[in-house]
């Protein structure tokens, strides 16, 4: 008599989601919108010449590349511009004084961006795109991870300085849009 057979079959069993691969899937991209109005209020005591200028800013930020995009616009200042920040950290409604520059719209120092006007005229804009990462070093207090948080929560104002008014003439607390 032989000896019953042992058959043994494997199974092989491959599994798809949607008919696609097995990579995972891209993040999903959140815009988040910023804006602020710049004006003499926002600034501390003590400003020169009765400024009466104005500006407006706004940005996105897209919270799966990191990519930060902004663009401003300034008017009516009392001397030429010489300078313009994001600063933080700042809450709203703390005292008046200044926070530490995270990010400068010069392009000498801020591969990218533009500023119309700078050290030439008493309006103009700011605009430019960077990638707020910890591989982004605006300041060697803050990284653009900080500056990103700082953002989100409402704790960065941007500011424009002139001649007259060296530590900022124009000033707003950056909010997101609802």
């Amino acid at each position: 008599m032989r000896a019953p057979i042992l058959m043994l079959a494997t199974a092989i069993v491959v599994a798809t989601a949607c008919g696609g691969d097995d990579s995972p899937a891209a993040p999903v991209s959140k815009i988040v919108k910023f804006t602020a109005t710049m004006t003499p209020a926002g600034e501390p005591p003590g400003l020169l010449g009765n400024p009466t200028g104005s500006g407006t800013f706004s940005a996105t930020l897209d919270t799966s590349t990191n990519v930060f995009t902004w663009t401003g616009t300034f008017t009516g200042l009392t001397s030429n511009v010489n300078n313009g920040h994001i600063h933080g950290p700042f809450v709203l409604g703390g005292a008046a004084t200044t926070a530490v520059v995270i990010l400068n719209f010069n392009p000498s120092i801020t591969p990218g961006a533009t500023f119309v006007g700078l050290g030439s005229a008493t309006s103009g804009s700011v605009s430019g795109t960077v990638t707020l990462n910890t591989a982004y070093q605006p300041s060697a207090q803050v990284n653009g991870d900080s500056l990103r948080h700082l953002l989100l929560n409402g704790n960065a104002y941007v500011n424009i300085h002139t001649v007259t008014n060296g530590g900022g003439e124009i000033r707003g607390q950056i909010s997101k849009v609802p």
